[in-house]
């Protein structure tokens, strides 16, 4: 089932949506973006100390997944731009001007 658009949803959905997405950001972060970071990281830094040769498709791919990754959080961090606009709009309506 598809989700209702933010701004059809309640303030407290909105804000339940918004904990789960942050909760997957730090998730994703620290399990899978930061780890391939540091992956890339190492094979590069050991081929410069010469220590091994990475082939340029083994450079390629580990350089493709960080990419991936990081499109991964792009996309959710641009959802959770969306709810924070949204709950900041609501609560101003809620404590505007009476």
């Amino acid at each position: 089932m598809a989700e209702r658009p933010v701004s059809q949803q309640t303030l407290r959905e909105q804000f339940t949506n918004a904990e789960q997405l942050t909760k997957q950001l730090v998730d994703h972060l620290e399990h899978n973006l930061l780890p391939k970071i540091h992956d890339l990281k190492k094979l590069v830094q050991t081929e410069l100390k010469g220590e091994a040769v990475a082939e340029d498709i083994t450079v390629r791919n580990h350089a493709s997944e960080v990419l991936e990754s990081a499109r991964f959080a792009d996309e959710v961090s641009d959802k959770m731009a969306a709810y924070f606009t949204s709950i900041n709009q609501s609560v101003a309506r809620i404590i505007g001007p009476q």
